[in-house]
C-alpha cells in the first residue's frame, strides 16, 4: 500500500512541476514514466528485505522451531506489512497455517479468516474447523468462495468433497468433484478416481496426495501418527 502511495505521490509531484511549465499534455508521459520506475524500485527493495527476513523461517520450520517462525512472520508484518497489497494478509494466512498445524485450531481460526483468499491452502484450513465444529454451512461458503478465486487447485475441490461425502451427502459430493473436473480436465487423476469411485458406490481415498493432504489433519501419515504417540508417551509419564 505504501508503496504505490508513495509511487503515486512521485508521479504527482513530476506531473505538477511539468504541467506548469510545459503544460499537462507534456507531463503525461514523463509522470507515467516516474509511476513506474518509483513502483518498480521501491517493490525490488521491499523484496531484497524480505527475503533477508525469511531467510531462516523454513529451517525453523523444517526444524520444528515453530515458535520461532510465528515470531518472524510477526515481526515482517509489523515492519512491512502495510508496504505492499496483501503482504499482510498473505502473512496471516501463513501464521494460521502453522498454528492448524499445530493443531491450535482457534488460535488459528482468526489468522485464517484474515488470509488472502488466494492462499487456498489457508483458507481451506478454515473451512475445515468449520468443519470440525459442524459448521457445514459456514464451510461450504467458505470453499466455494475460494474456489471461485482458485479454481485449478485439485486438492481444493477434492477437500470441499470429502468433507461432504464425510457428512453424508454423497450426490453433492459428486457434484463438487464434477465441478472440479470439468476444470481441471486430466490435470488432477485423484481427483477423477475418487469422482468415480464416489459413482460406484466406493469411498474417497486421499493418501495419494501424500503431503498436502496430510497436513490438513484430516488423516496422519505414519510418520505423523508415530511422532502424536510418542507425546502422549512422554505426557503419561
Amino acid at each position: 500500500m505504501f508503496t504505490t502511495l508513495i509511487s503515486v505521490a512521485c508521479a504527482t509531484l513530476v506531473f505538477g512541476v511539468i504541467a506548469y511549465f510545459f503544460g499537462p499534455i507534456g507531463a503525461v508521459l514523463p509522470s507515467l514514466v516516474i509511476l513506474v520506475a518509483a513502483f518498480f524500485i521501491i517493490s525490488r527493495r521491499l523484496g531484497k528485505k524480505l527475503e533477508l527476513s525469511m531467510r531462516g523461517l523454513q529451517d525453523d520450520l523444517m526444524k520444528g522451531q515453530t515458535d520461532k517462525a510465528i515470531r518472524t512472520l510477526k515481526e515482517i508484518q509489523s515492519r512491512y506489512g502495510r508496504w505492499q497489497f496483501f503482504l499482510s494478509s498473505t502473512i496471516d494466512g501463513q501464521i494460521g497455517s502453522i498454528y492448524y498445524m499445530k493443531s491450535q485450531f482457534q488460535v488459528a481460526k482468526p489468522y485464517l479468516e484474515r488470509a488472502f483468499v488466494r492462499h487456498w491452502v489457508a483458507k481451506a484450513m478454515l473451512a475445515l474447523i468449520y468443519y470440525r465444529e459442524k459448521k457445514m454451512g459456514k464451510m461450504n461458503e467458505v470453499f466455494l468462495n475460494t474456489t471461485k478465486h482458485v479454481k485449478k487447485a485439485g486438492l481444493l475441490w477434492s477437500l470441499w468433497a470429502y468433507c461432504v461425502w464425510r457428512n453424508g451427502d454423497i450426490e453433492k459430493a459428486i457434484g463438487i468433484l464434477i465441478q472440479g473436473k470439468n476444470i481441471l480436465g486430466d490435470a488432477d487423476p485423484h481427483l477423477a478416481q475418487n469422482l468415480l469411485s464416489l459413482q460406484n458406490d466406493k469411498k474417497m481415498k486421499m493418501k495419494a496426495y501424500g503431503e498436502q493432504w496430510y497436513q490438513f489433519q484430516l488423516e496422519f501419515s505414519p510418520a505423523q501418527t508415530q511422532a502424536r504417540q510418542g507425546r502422549v508417551r512422554f505426557q503419561n509419564r
